[in-house]
C-alpha cells in the first residue's frame, strides 16, 4: 500500500510540475512571445517557421484587416500605409522583421504581448514615431493584455 501511495505521489508531483512549467502561449486568443520563442529550433539551421508564421499573420492582417476589433487604435495599418506611400516598404525585409521581433521578446515584460502587436510596434518605430509615442503605445498594449 505504501508503494502505491509513493507512486501516486510521484505521478501527481510530475504532472503538477508540468502544468506549472508551461507558459501561456496565448493572450486574448492570439499567440504571444512564448509562441514566438517556441518557433526557434536551434537544431535546424534553416528554420523558416518564424518567417512562415509572420508571412501568414501579415497576409491575414493586410487582406482581412484582422485585428482586435475592440482595440483598433492599437493596430498599425495607418503607419503601414504611410510607409507604402513613401516607398519605404521595399526597405523592410522579413528577415529584419523577424530579428526585430526576436529583440522585442528578449524583454520578459513583453513575452505576453501578442505577436501582431510586436509587429506593429516595429512598424510604428520604422514610420518615425517618437520614443514617447512608442512607450505610450507599448503601455496601451500592456494594459489591453492585462484586462
Amino acid at each position: 500500500m505504501r508503494k502505491v501511495s509513493n507512486y501516486f505521489f510521484v505521478i501527481l508531483l510530475f504532472f503538477s510540475v508540468l502544468t506549472v512549467a508551461q507558459e501561456n502561449r496565448y493572450t486574448k486568443g492570439a499567440e504571444n512571445g512564448y509562441s514566438w520563442k517556441a518557433m526557434s529550433n536551434p537544431l535546424r539551421i534553416y528554420d523558416d517557421s518564424k518567417y512562415n508564421y509572420l508571412s501568414e499573420i501579415l497576409e491575414r492582417y493586410r487582406l482581412l484587416q484582422q485585428n482586435f476589433p475592440e482595440v483598433e487604435h492599437l493596430g498599425c495599418s495607418e503607419e503601414l500605409n504611410d510607409l507604402l506611400k513613401a516607398g519605404e516598404s521595399e526597405n523592410i525585409s522579413l528577415e529584419d522583421m523577424v530579428k526585430a521581433i526576436d529583440e522585442f521578446y528578449t524583454s520578459t515584460e513583453n513575452v505576453s504581448i501578442p505577436i501582431i502587436f510586436a509587429y506593429c510596434f516595429r512598424i510604428k518605430e520604422l514610420s518615425g514615431k517618437s520614443d514617447e509615442e512608442l512607450i505610450m503605445y507599448l503601455n496601451e498594449v500592456i494594459e489591453f493584455c492585462r484586462d
